[in-house]
């Protein structure tokens, strides 16, 4: 996908690896893609940036995490740049990751894991509002302790739909992946 923006002045890359992916439960698979911002008129840095995607509906997908982030001052050379070192070591980053994914598939999210998690986010009030209601809506049922049964991968994935579907604007939107790599951390090796 090539998009500009600025009159022509911006452009970003999107390449998907289809041929790349892992599965990390039955029908749910997670792919490699790269992302590639210039800018004609500098107000870009020449930035590559490699991540997991996921087709979440027709018109969504999320980037979980970032593998590559390669990011250059516009005139810099880029035959400077050992890309094919880069690469080679986001493919493992990507495959560790998804070694993860595949643990939250199987991972019941506990209470505690999620107050982390939604104290990390920094939520708003309708915001917790809406991600509990599809919380409400994607659990198993509920436990003795009447909190939802899910695993970790479902609730990082309601997480991230509202990222993608409910920010409301791209600076928004950037600020709440950042903080979602950080509440990540509540989700390893639980």
């Amino acid at each position: 996908m090539l998009e500009f923006y600025n009159d022509g002045g911006r452009m970003c890359r999107t390449y998907r690896f289809p041929n790349i992916a892992v599965e990390i439960k039955k029908g749910d698979p997670v792919n490699l893609e790269l992302h590639l911002f210039n800018s004609y008129d500098v107000t870009w840095p020449f930035i590559v940036l490699l991540g997991a995607f996921r087709l979440v509906c027709e018109n969504g997908f999320l980037v979980g995490n970032k593998f590559l982030q390669v990011r250059k001052c516009h005139v810099f050379q880029l035959k400077r740049i050992d890309l094919e070192g880069e690469i080679s070591t986001a493919f493992n980053r990507f495959s560790m990751q998804t070694k993860e994914w595949k643990g939250w598939a199987n991972r019941q999210l506990t209470a505690a894991t999620y107050a982390k998690v939604m104290d990390t986010m920094k939520f708003g009030k309708n915001a917790t509002e809406m991600i509990q209601e599809r919380v409400d809506q994607k659990t198993s049922g509920h436990g003795n302790d009447g909190f939802p049964i899910m695993t970790l991968w479902a609730f990082f994935n309601i997480l991230t739909w509202f990222i993608i579907f409910r920010a409301v604007s791209l600076s928004h939107r950037v600020e709440m992946e950042r903080r979602l790599r950080v509440a990540m951390a509540h989700l390893k090796g639980k």
